[in-house]
């Protein structure tokens, strides 16, 4: 799974103090890098419960998520968040997994809940996306429609042109979505694209899983 992972290795700086093996937490990031996500949970899986940090806990979560293990996924972001209450990608990537099953109104509430503690531009533009997609499983289209409204032109992130592709997506116009996730493919490299374009495998609306980056 192609998620975006820059939050995490935000993280990364503060792992020292947290008493985390930084070496590694690397050498799994090195192996996610190279697609050999078995070899990095193993990695990860070396690291004591009670010395593990939030961002291993964090990054084992996603490669949980990736596996659809989301018991797993969501006691690693639970713990994660309990040892750094400040950090917010364990919080995303839980609202993610509930996204992944298509709790909508559970996800929408932490990814609200978030938005409302934030003042970082780039992850309120994941959030007003990520609120978007809740509105369009639960195909709740007027509540899609004024969260769409939310994320005006232009976005830091490809979130805006990655919310006008779900949207053209989810009413039947794939031919205006793609378009859009051309515009943004041509702005943006893979790697920031990638924790948006997750997503719109998940709903079937493209193809190509994407794979897991760590940028």
């Amino acid at each position: 799974m192609r998620l975006l992972l820059s939050a995490v290795l935000a993280c990364c700086a503060a792992s020292a103090s947290l008493g985390a093996p930084t070496n590694l937490l690397e050498d799994a990031r090195r192996e996610v890098d190279a697609g050999r996500l078995g070899a990095a949970l193993a990695l990860l899986n070396q690291a004591p419960p009670a010395e593990a940090s939030a961002p291993i806990l964090t990054l084992r979560g996603i490669l949980y998520l990736d596996q659809g293990k989301y018991d797993e996924a969501a006691a690693d972001f639970t713990a994660a968040s309990a040892k750094d209450p400040i950090s917010y990608p364990p919080r995303l990537y839980l609202g993610q997994a509930l996204l992944q099953q298509k709790k909508w109104g559970e996800a929408r509430a932490l990814f609200e809940e978030m938005e409302t503690k934030t003042n970082i531009l780039i992850l309120n533009e994941r959030l007003r996306y990520a609120i978007l997609l809740t509105y369009l499983g639960a195909k709740d289209d007027a509540g899609a429609k004024a969260a769409l409204d939310r994320l005006v032109f232009p976005t830091e992130s490809p979130a805006y042109y990655y919310a006008q592709a779900a949207w053209g997506f989810a009413h039947d116009n794939s031919k205006a979505a793609l378009k859009w996730l051309k515009t943004a493919e041509g702005i943006f490299d893979d790697k920031r694209v990638a924790w948006f374009a997750r997503p719109l495998y998940d709903f079937g609306w493209i193809k190509k899983k994407p794979a897991i980056s760590t940028d």
